[in-house]
């Protein structure tokens, strides 16, 4: 296991992972390779973070209401990459959220919340992203939302930006590239993380003039390990319209 999670709790976050790929709550990867994935989000989050905590609209702002930045993963599914980087932690994040919309996911993420004693600082949140975005409770409520494989990029844009509030950001795997001939997939602690910025692939995955009309900037890649990440931070709030009814991002993606 990974050296970053905390050795008191990496055999049991194991387990229930393996566990949660049975049930078929995870893909077949290998769990060590997911965690991995998963603490190149913790890496990239800590960067984004670092980079805009002095800005004048700085993401590592507290919600007004609770005096917490929160982070929310967007379709937890069987924990990844929700509980790694809860367990890690990501620095500054003080209350981590996993949505997930189906009832017996968010069922065995509550059971993996108590096993791992998370229940103070992480809760499941069991609802469609369409329908909690519209609520008062988590509209805005966000410095972070990550999303390892929630949709297509349109899908994914458009449920997460409501839950962002301004200066917040969007961090989405990327698919891999293979570099200088060697295939993506080395830990994170073998390269760190570093930002790549723009490209003409990330514009026809991210396009400008789609994610603005969620409120979104452009999309920036980073690289944690040997794995890819988008950022696409929040420059203005998402117009009230956003998300759509359940199921329409998907039918009729924005880009």
């Amino acid at each position: 296991m990974p050296s970053s999670v905390p050795f008191d709790k990496a055999a049991e976050l194991e387990t229930l992972l393996l566990q949660a790929r049975d049930r078929g709550y995870l893909g077949e990867q290998a769990i060590g390779r997911q965690i991995e994935h998963s603490l190149g989000f913790v890496a990239v989050c800590e960067a984004v973070l670092a980079s805009r905590s002095t800005a004048a609209d700085g993401c590592a702002r507290p919600n007004e209401a609770t005096g917490t930045i929160r982070l929310l993963d967007l379709g937890s599914g069987g924990g990844i990459p929700g509980l790694v980087l809860a367990l890690a932690p990501v620095a500054v994040i003080s209350r981590f959220v996993l949505l997930e919309g189906s009832v017996r996911r968010a069922e065995w993420l509550r059971h993996s919340l108590d096993s791992l004693a998370l229940t103070s600082t992480v809760e499941v949140l069991g609802e469609r992203a369409e329908l909690a975005g519209r609520s008062p409770r988590w509209r805005e409520r966000f410095a972070v939302v990550a999303a390892r494989s929630f949709g297509r990029p349109a899908v994914t844009a458009e449920c997460a930006a409501a839950f962002l509030h301004l200066g917040g950001f969007l961090i989405v795997s990327e698919p891999p590239l293979v570099e200088d001939g060697q295939a993506a997939g080395t830990t994170v602690s073998d390269r760190g993380v570093r930002r790549l910025g723009s490209s003409l692939e990330l514009e026809g995955r991210w396009p400008s003039d789609g994610v603005a009309e969620l409120g979104f900037g452009p999309a920036v890649a980073w690289r944690a390990g040997g794995y890819r990440y988008a950022a696409l931070p929040m420059s203005s709030p998402c117009p009230e319209r956003y998300p759509r009814r359940n199921g329409i991002p998907a039918k009729r993606p924005l880009f």
